[in-house]
């Protein structure tokens, strides 16, 4: 429901906010294939995104300075609502959970498989199942019910939704298991986010950012999640064992953000990429572009920065070793759930050779510094 819009033009600009400076770049103009841009994933220094409900059941590969280089053809796929990916050590996930009347009974997840996915352009999926436990009416309610959402993270062994409550203007945070069958959601935390949640993404083992955007004027928004100390399955409550900020006015109004994708942390800095769909409104029309964030967290995290222009850590993806053109103090590789599972003190290697094929974080300290970067192998 858009009331009136902004429009401002702009290249870089930095902001205080919430005492966080916020670095914004614009990266490409997405061509007019994936005009509708929803969900974003970085995986072997490519971009791949989706548009949203009614679309072709198709995801599309950019490179960084926003070539299209592939489009994968999701073969039994129907792309009813397509609203987020996410990834883990084996498989490609497409949430096929937008619902803005709240009368869906279909709900879903796609999952791609990896290797399927790099090898051809033409690929099929398995399928996840849903219901909300708590949802015992399918009345047709169009942006005014609480069981729309556009974001998730995978977790462990669990996929994490987080809702896009067009009533309450609040995100509650959904768990169901990422096996192929059908699954209750159960619901394991909630939050007055004062506003619409759009995108999700892991920045780490224990941190997540949410994009959103005001119901009435379209103002952009990001939300950080960080300190997480959750657990699986006992204790996901997301925000009861977190911190959080809020970061606004980082892009200009009127910009409807959809997708975000975490790029590395270079300890107090982290970057990210986020997507808008293109937007019509009067005689304004916004473009689908994909934007560079940086975000210091200085009075969040108070340790310096190793200097990411002279660290160099390859290769990515990586097979039996990483390698960094300097010594560390040391070289940490952690999982997905934030299990530290190898280290390397006072080298510039670490072998890998007995880690299995999937989603690392490496963390790099020097001198009381540290630097964090996904990598996959």
């Amino acid at each position: 429901m858009i009331r009136y819009c902004i429009f401002i033009t702009f290249s870089i600009c930095v902001f205080q906010l919430n005492a966080q400076n916020v670095t914004t770049s614009a990266k490409f103009t997405f061509p007019e294939i994936a005009s509708e841009t929803s969900g974003l994933l970085y995986i072997n220094n490519k971009l791949i995104t989706h548009n949203d409900s009614g679309n072709s059941a198709e995801l599309y590969e950019f490179n960084i300075i926003g070539n299209l280089e592939r489009t994968i053809t999701i073969n039994n796929a129907t792309n009813f609502d397509w609203e987020d990916l996410g990834e883990d050590d084996n498989y490609i996930y497409i949430g096929d959970i937008g619902n803005n009347f709240g009368n869906r009974t279909d709900l879903k997840f796609y999952r791609v498989l990896k290797s399927e996915f790099n090898s051809s352009n033409s690929v099929n999926a398995e399928i996840i199942n849903y219901t909300y436990e708590n949802q015992t009416s399918f009345t047709s309610k169009l942006n005014d019910n609480n069981w729309d959402a556009e974001a998730f993270v995978v977790y462990n062994d669990y996929l994490l939704i987080f809702t896009k409550n067009w009533e309450n203007n609040e995100v509650d945070v959904y768990a169901l298991p990422k096996t192929i069958g059908t699954h209750t959601a159960k619901k394991v935390s909630n939050f007055n986010v004062q506003g619409l949640v759009t995108g999700a993404d892991m920045a780490g083992p224990n941190k997540i950012y949410l994009s959103g955007y005001s119901e009435d004027q379209i103002i952009p928004f990001l939300f950080e999640i960080y300190n997480l100390n959750i657990t699986t399955p006992s204790n996901l409550n997301v925000f009861e064992n977190s911190n959080t900020a809020r970061l606004d006015n980082f892009i200009p109004f009127g910009n409807q953000v959809e997708g975000i994708c975490f790029i590395e942390s270079n300890e107090n800095t982290d970057t990210l990429y986020l997507s808008n769909e293109k937007l019509t409104y009067n005689v304004f029309t916004f473009p689908s572009k994909l934007r560079e964030i940086i975000i210091d967290n200085s009075t969040l995290a108070p340790k310096k920065n190793i200097e990411a222009d002279s660290l160099n850590i390859y290769p990515n993806p990586f097979k039996n070793e990483i390698k960094l053109n300097k010594k560390a103090d040391s070289i940490k590789i952690y999982n997905k759930i934030g299990q530290c599972i190898l280290q390397q003190n006072k080298s510039d290697i670490i072998k890998t050779a007995s880690l299995k094929s999937g989603l690392y974080f490496i963390s790099i300290e020097q001198e009381n510094k540290r630097f964090i970067k996904k990598m996959i192998k």
